[in-house]
């Protein structure tokens, strides 16, 4: 099971189990297989409560007579008192995320900001990563690094908007780095400007013909000559 479908399981069933036992040997799968086991926990405890008495009748009722008195009615949720209330906003919110996540067209810059938030604990990882590992990963890609600016702390391939991509962090004078390697064929996201950035972190896009090559650094840092850096010791095979 490669990481792509590691992934694409996991989201779709936090409790499977041949998922599960595929983690277990290699610790940041099984932190994330935790990280949404909880949340699914969560999420059906919140879900878990009892429909007041009549409710269906109740609603029957209200929308003939907002239809006879031409009333525009108001959201059925807001109508009754938490908890009922609180799940079902939680419910809705839920599908916004996973329609957005997965149909909207995002930007590239805004899509690369989010995958650094959603894995930002990436960014205090100390042990280095051998060059010659993140060559294993990224010949799958169909690429090679000669060299990168900096000590490799964080080698994954990952699911950037529906490509499988490799997500790198180096460390770097200015502090940690992200690299995503994300194949220019499907890319299931919308271009604009080559630069982004947030209150906290900046980042540069560069297209290229076989593979983007995404940089996102904490602002300030010269975030264009580390991109020349990597973009130029990347090599197709």
């Amino acid at each position: 099971m490669d990481e792509l479908e590691f992934r694409r399981r996991l989201f779709a069933d936090p409790n499977d189990t041949e998922v599960i036992d595929h983690a277990i040997d290699n610790p940041e799968q099984q932190s994330l297989v935790d990280e949404l086991q909880d949340f699914d926990a969560q999420l059906k405890s919140v879900l878990q409560v009892e429909v007041p008495a009549g409710l269906a009748d109740r609603i029957l009722v209200q929308q003939q007579e907002d239809q006879a008195s031409n009333v525009i009615p108001l959201a059925w949720y807001r109508k009754y008192d938490k908890p009922f209330a609180t799940a079902a906003s939680m419910v809705l919110a839920v599908g916004i995320y996973f329609m957005s996540a997965t149909s909207a067209p995002l930007q590239a810059g805004e899509h690369a900001l989010e995958h650094v938030y959603y894995e930002v604990n990436a960014l205090e990882r100390s042990q280095e990563v051998a060059l010659q590992v993140v060559n294993e990963k990224l010949a799958m890609l169909g690429g090679q690094f000669d060299s990168l600016p900096g000590k490799v702390t964080y080698a994954t391939f990952c699911n950037f908007k529906g490509q499988k991509s490799l997500h790198l962090v180096f460390q770097s004078e200015h502090g940690p780095m992200t690299v995503f390697i994300v194949p220019a064929q499907g890319n299931e996201y919308n271009h604009n400007d080559s630069h982004f950035n947030d209150e906290r972190f900046a980042g540069m896009i560069g297209n290229g013909q076989k593979a983007d090559t995404i940089l996102v650094a904490d602002i300030g840092t010269p975030i264009e000559d580390y991109h020349n850096e990597v973009s130029g010791a990347l090599r197709w095979l």
